[in-house]
C-alpha cells in the first residue's frame, strides 16, 4: 500500500484537512501504516497534481487557515481499483525481530531468552496501547471521519483494529511457547 491510497481512503469518507488526515492515521492506522505530517502533505500535493483529489475549501482556524481536500471521481476510481487488487506481496513483510529470532541460535540460551522476554514486553505494551487507543479514540475517529454508527466503513475499520489485537495476542502466545521450548531444552542440556 502506498500512503496515497490511505489518504484516498480517508477522503472517501469525507473532505478533510491534512491535519485531520494525520489525526485519523494516528487514531486508526498507525499500528499498520504510520505516516508523519510531512509525508502526508507531500502525498496531498502529489494526489492533487494527479487529479485524484482537489482543494475543496479553506477553513479559517484559530491560528492558520486549513486546506480541506476532497476526492475526485478519478480518485474514487483509483481507490476502488486498488481495493480490488489484492497482492501476494502483501504477505511478504520485513519484520526485524523475526530476523533476530531466525539467527538467535548464535546467542547463549540466556541471551536468547532475554531477547525474547524483551520482545514479549514490547508486544504486550503495543497490544495494550492499541486497545487503549481504540477505547479512548474510537468515538472521536468516527466523528472526525464523519461515520455514523453502523456505517460499513466504520465496521471495516473495526475489522483492521480486531486484526491488530488478534495479531498482538497470537504473537504474544507464540513468543511464550518459544520461551518455554528454550527453557525446556536448557534444562535437558544441564542434565
Amino acid at each position: 500500500m502506498s500512503l496515497e491510497k490511505g489518504i484516498l481512503g480517508y477522503l472517501s469518507m469525507k473532505p478533510l484537512s491534512g491535519y485531520d488526515i494525520k489525526r485519523l492515521f494516528d487514531m486508526s492506522a498507525a499500528f499498520f501504516w504510520p505516516a508523519d505530517q510531512a509525508q502526508i502533505y507531500r502525498s496531498l500535493k502529489k494526489l492533487t497534481e494527479e487529479g485524484s483529489i482537489e482543494l475543496a475549501e479553506y477553513v479559517q482556524g484559530e491560528t492558520v487557515n486549513s486546506k480541506v481536500y476532497s476526492i475526485t471521481e478519478s480518485g474514487k476510481d483509483t481507490f476502488h481499483q486498488w481495493l480490488m487488487d489484492l497482492q501476494e506481496s502483501d504477505f511478504i513483510v520485513r519484520l526485524p525481530f523475526v530476523m533476530h529470532l531466525f539467527f538467535s541460535g548464535e546467542l547463549t540460551p540466556e541471551e536468547q531468552l532475554a531477547c525474547i522476554e524483551e520482545q514479549c514486553r514490547r508486544n504486550q505494551e503495543f497490544t495494550q496501547n492499541l486497545k487503549t487507543n481504540y477505547e479512548e479514540n474510537g468515538d472521536l475517529f468516527a466523528e472526525l471521519a464523519g461515520l455514523p454508527e453502523g456505517d460499513r466503513k466504520l465496521e471495516a475499520a473495526m475489522y483492521a483494529y480486531r486484526w491488530g489485537v488478534l495479531r498482538g495476542e497470537a504473537y504474544g502466545k507464540l513468543l511464550e511457547e518459544i520461551k518455554e521450548d528454550i527453557k525446556g531444552k536448557t534444562k535437558d542440556d544441564k542434565k
